[in-house]
């Protein structure tokens, strides 16, 4: 159809109409249902309604991974990967960050021809698999999504991993979870006074915990833009 379409407005043969322009045309198609934020849309243009239900199954992944139209694959796991992280971001610092750096190298080094569409599309499923064992390793430790979120701002650096137990960790997240929901039921992010409070309780808890001296600056900051972020959505 677009073949002809470009071939009637040039007043020419369809059959003489230049590759590129047409895959120039179905790009623009394809970006202007990404664009218009449809994922929906998309699922139905790649026979995949049937697999909405649980959009990182391994049936799910695999079935994109097999679609013939390898710029559709792809741009169907962009667009499902985009949305997922942006919701990790009203929730979780260090994982939506992780996330979000990991989908924004792997389209650099796309657009910058690093890497085919095939070895792309292979990269953004590994990164779909990674987001799905991220949210179950919560539930692993036996904490709850909020605790979990405090664990990793804990746990961000490798030294403080190594230095510290992983139970250790577990109730230092619980505790920090409890102080933050004790904390005034005002707009605290922007009262000095009671962010220097907190400050000093984050502080006094990691000492209480044995957490490296060294990393207690950056575990506080980390800290610190958590509670903000918890804080923000909570109701």
């Amino acid at each position: 159809m677009i073949r002809k379409r470009l071939a009637d407005d040039r007043g020419g043969d369809a059959d003489r109409t230049r590759p590129r322009d047409i895959d120039a045309a179905v790009r623009q198609v394809i970006g202007g249902a990404v664009d218009a934020d449809d994922v929906i849309d998309l699922f139905a243009v790649a026979g995949l309604d049937e697999a909405r239900l649980d959009i990182f199954s391994d049936e799910f992944l695999e079935r994109v991974a097999a679609l013939e139209q390898r710029n559709l694959a792809l741009e169907t796991l962009r667009k499902l990967l985009n949305d997922q992280i942006r919701v990790t971001e009203r929730t979780n610092i260090v994982q939506s960050r992780k996330f979000r750096e990991a989908l924004e190298d792997a389209m650099l080094r796309y657009t910058n021809k690093a890497i085919t569409t095939a070895e792309m599309i292979a990269r953004l499923i590994d990164l779909a698999k990674s987001l799905r064992d991220a949210r179950k390793h919560g539930e692993e430790l036996g904490l709850s999504n909020e605790e979990t979120a405090f664990y990793d701002a804990l746990a961000d650096n490798e030294s403080a991993i190594e230095a510290m137990q992983s139970d250790t960790l577990r109730l230092m997240a619980r505790e920090l979870t409890e102080m933050v929901k004790k904390m005034p039921k005002l707009d605290w992010t922007q009262r000095e006074s009671v962010r220097a409070n907190l400050r000093r309780n984050v502080r006094r808890l990691l000492a209480q915990y044995g957490y490296p001296p060294d990393l207690a600056d950056g575990a506080t900051q980390l800290v610190l833009r958590q509670a903000e972020l918890a804080t923000a959505n909570s109701d």
